[in-house]
This record gives C-alpha cells, structure tokens and sequence, in this order.
C-alpha cells in the first residue's frame, strides 16, 4: 500500500492580526479560491506550517462562504507564538481547509446545545453564525461557554448579538479577578448542571474544549436524559 499523500502548503498572506484576549489572538487570512470552496462545514480545520517546526492544527473561527478565513489562536505554544509574531501582509504556509466538521443534520429540528471553553471558541463561532444563518431549521440554541477570568472571554460583542437574536446565552468564570464579574463560577459544565434545567432528550450537543472537559459536558447532560451519542466534536 503506498502511503498517503502529504498535505499541500500555500502561502496565504495575513490580512490581520490582533490581540483578542490576553491568551488568544485573532487570525485572518486572504484564502485562495480553492481554500474557500474547499471549507464548507463549521467545525473544519487547517494546517499551518513554519519553517523548521511540525505542522499545527488550527480550526477556522468564521463560517463557511466567506471571503476570508479567520481563525483564533492560544499563545503559549511555539508554532502559535511564531504565527503571533507574524504582520499583515506576510505569508504563512497553509493547508486547503479539511475535517469532517460538526454534523449539522444531527440537529435539524431539534434544540441545540453549544459547549466550549477556552480556544474552543474558534469552532464554535463559526457553527454559531451557521446555525443563526439557518435559524428556522433548529429548535432553540444555547451558547454556554467558559473561560478563566471575564478579560478572557473572545469575541464578546458577537455573543451579545447571538444572545440579542434569541440564543440562550450562559458564560462563567471559573477563576474571575474580585469585583470584575457579576456571572455564574466555576466550570461551564458545573454551572448548567447547577441551574437544574429541563433538556429534551433529542437535544444536540456541539462541543469543543479538552478532553476532561469535554467527558464532564457528556456527564452533565447525561443527568438530564441525553445520551453520550448527541455529543459531537468537529474531529
């Protein structure tokens, strides 16, 4: 059996780079036609490659049938820090977007449960803008998502509209700074299960985050009638 072809780069250039919370930053690229057709489920990914180090994963932040791809990105690690260091208008070397995204027919018509921490808010806003896209097709969305401290929660102004056009939006701290946070504490998975809600049982979870917290999302919603086989990842 010969082995499987490797991943093509393309250099795309940056189109924009800025701090999104002390931890992450935002990422746009100026993706070639092919990328953009190539990118047509939330919840898919790219490869970007640096010179002398392993190729990173990184999942696309903005939904699919736009003219850019925009991504959010940790610090800490060293492609990331190398990719943080870079300015608009300099290239980066990409793979066509790939992954098997969040299975969006698992939800049709049915309540939708969106999950994560962290990071994880990169896959997530883009299954977000697709699912208010297709708004009649899903019964109702809730966006329930935890990070740190309240300066560490991305792209605050597009929750409030998600929560400003009806999703049932619920955030947490799990370590918030005193007098900076009025909002629920502790772990996001902890918190929904703290306020003791009614869950259909046909209910879609989309869920992104580690794994240990990933594993207490199914606990939690286990609890309340829904099986480990309505949570999905994007991978």
């Amino acid at each position: 059996m010969s082995a499987p072809t490797p991943p093509a780069f393309v250099p795309v250039s940056i189109a924009e780079l800025r701090p999104e919370t002390p931890e992450l930053f935002h990422l746009t690229l100026k993706a070639p036609p092919e990328f953009l057709s190539a990118y047509t489920v939330p919840g898919q990914y790219v490869q970007i490659q640096l010179e002398g180090m392993k190729p990173g994963f990184f999942a696309i932040a903005s939904p699919p049938h736009k003219e850019q791809l925009e991504f959010l990105i940790k610090r800490g690690a060293p492609a990331a820090d190398a990719i943080g260091a870079k300015k608009a208008g300099e290239t980066l070397h990409v793979t066509a977007p790939g992954g098997k995204g969040y299975p969006l027919t698992h939800a049709h018509g049915r309540d939708v449960y969106v999950v994560g921490v962290g990071s994880g808010m990169a896959p997530l806003r883009a299954l977000m803008h697709t699912l208010l896209t297709k708004r009649a097709d899903f019964g109702t969305i809730h966006f329930l998502y935890g990070a740190r401290k309240v300066a560490h929660i991305p792209y605050a102004n597009d929750v409030k509209v998600w929560e400003r056009d009806g999703v049932k939006v619920t955030l947490a701290c799990s370590q918030p700074e005193p007098g900076t946070w009025s909002g629920a504490t502790g772990h996001i998975q902890d918190v929904f299960r703290g306020t003791r809600p009614t869950v259909a049982a046909n209910s879609t979870i989309f869920v992104c985050g580690m794994k240990p917290m990933v594993e207490g999302v199914k606990a939690a919603f286990a609890e309340f009638g829904v099986g480990a086989d309505r949570v999905f990842q994007n991978f």
